[in-house]
């Protein structure tokens, strides 16, 4: 009776070991999308980290004349790459329509955003909105990209023929003017170091 007993224990045990082993190869193989998803990413990321680094390395030119400012017009010292350009001049139809349009695939939606250490905003998204983020889907890639504004180059009245007449969007979101001020930076806004995040997926 007691042998029997032992039987059925060894065997109930390994019917229990079998059950464990069967499931953990069904999950193992259900979850490829994790491998998967890590190369989707990684990709992705690379191609953002690329386009990021295209807009600092090049420099705002003639081609641009005729838009919605004139990079002839820029004083000395002022940044000229593409990617401080569009921020300061809120030139979001360049920066998708033309550059961004370019350089990822088509069936990659985002958002942008930027950071100053303290505080995150979003700046744009693919389809051309600045006022609303697109909803992506996971699995989400993340580029990043630091550049450096002085705070003097997000004076609009100092600047009027680069900043819009509404003043620079993300110096209005970090609360660098003074208001009702036309647009002149606070004395006591010293940030110059910014984040700029492109979150992406694949539609």
């Amino acid at each position: 009776m007691m042998d029997d007993k032992a039987q059925m224990m060894v065997l109930e045990s390994i019917i229990f070991a079998i059950t464990i082993l069967v499931s953990l190869i069904f999950l193992y193989q259900l979850s490829p999308t994790s491998t998967e998803s890590n190369v989707y990413t990684n990709d992705l990321k690379i191609k953002g980290d690329d386009a990021l680094r295209n807009l600092y390395s090049e420099k705002v030119s003639d081609e641009y004349l005729g838009r919605k400012f004139d990079p002839a017009t820029f004083p000395e010292g002022y940044p000229k790459n593409k990617l401080t350009y569009y921020l300061l001049s809120d030139d979001y139809d360049s920066l998708i329509l033309s550059d961004l349009k370019n350089t990822l695939p088509a069936n990659v939606q985002y958002n942008i955003y930027v950071s100053n250490g303290l505080k995150k905003v979003f700046w744009c998204n693919s389809s051309l909105g600045s006022s609303t983020q697109i909803q992506l889907t996971e699995p989400v890639a993340v580029s990043h990209y630091m550049i450096s504004i002085h705070p003097q180059f997000f004076n609009k009245s100092k600047f009027v023929n680069i900043i819009d007449d509404n003043g620079c969007e993300i110096a209005k979101a970090f609360d660098a003017y003074w208001h009702g001020n036309d647009y002149w930076i606070k004395n006591n806004y010293e940030t110059s170091t910014y984040d700029v995040i492109f979150e992406m997926c694949y539609i």
